[in-house]
């Protein structure tokens, strides 16, 4: 017979928050390790104010229509190409990046996913997530 141990139940909801918090990791690190060899990563910075969280990538000489943007659940998938230019004559120093470029990052929960956009200027893809609205819960004192 079981012993009553004196805490709360863990309830079917807060279980299954966990499992999809859960899944939605495990599938952004399937994501993150499935890139070859030649692909390579774009710089990011994530920061937040007061209504959004913004994502920047540096993305320097892209064409807009080489640069594609996913978002599956909270996963962010950046994939974006930039061929190698052609130039007459021998290189002495290559430190440009090109290639395929591949990021994907986690973003909060607390994120309205419907509302998520992007803009791009001056070699940098800016992406804005707004947040949600929070819950607030009113307190009873007994």
């Amino acid at each position: 017979m079981p012993r009553y141990s004196g805490r709360k139940p863990f309830t079917q909801d807060i279980f299954n928050r966990h499992v999809s918090e859960l899944r939605s990791l495990l599938h952004a690190l399937e994501l993150r390790d499935s890139f070859e060899d030649h692909e390579t990563r774009p710089k990011m910075d994530m920061y937040e104010t007061c209504r959004d969280i913004v994502i920047e990538f540096d993305l320097p000489g892209f064409a807009l229509d080489a640069i594609s943007l996913k978002l599956n659940g909270l996963t962010l998938v950046l994939e974006a190409c930039k061929p190698r230019e052609r130039n007459e004559g021998k290189f002495i120093c290559v430190e440009r990046s090109h290639g395929i470029f591949h990021h994907t990052v986690h973003i909060p929960e607390n994120v309205d996913t419907g509302a998520v956009r992007a803009e791009y200027r001056l070699g940098v893809l800016r992406v804005i997530c707004p947040k949600s609205c929070e819950r607030l819960v009113a307190i009873k004192e007994l």
